[in-house]
């Protein structure tokens, strides 16, 4: 992806070459955060993003659409936590807008932000 994903004010924002996303006149702002699990079985976090940093396993990263070699047969980071994990899974944590109602809309949500942040 080559971008820095933060969490403000409920909100996943990416940073890349080509600005913030969403653009500040487009955010709609949460009351507070609401926390959402990772839905069991998905993956799609680990899947639709390009990584551009290293990856144990993944010395040059991953293109998007690759699923990550640290996804678990269950779908679950092996990494999740360790110091090896890249920064910019470390910062992209699972939302409603993000995760939609099932694993294609996660996708799907993931895709466009791809294509968004693309250099």
């Amino acid at each position: 992806m080559g971008c820095r994903a933060a969490a403000a004010g409920g909100w996943l924002i990416i940073s890349s070459q080509n600005g913030l996303w969403p653009p500040p006149d487009q955010r709609k702002q949460l009351s507070k955060p609401i926390p959402l699990d990772c839905r069991p079985r998905c993956g799609a976090c680990c899947t639709a993003p390009s990584i551009s940093s290293p990856i144990p396993g993944m010395p040059h990263g991953k293109p998007a659409g690759v699923r990550c070699i640290q996804l678990g047969d269950d779908a679950r980071c092996l990494i999740f936590g360790q110091p090896g994990r890249p920064a910019v899974c470390s910062g992209l944590m699972p939302s409603a807008e993000m995760c939609g109602h099932d694993t294609g809309q996660a996708m799907r949500f993931l895709d466009e932000l791809e294509v968004l942040t693309h250099p």
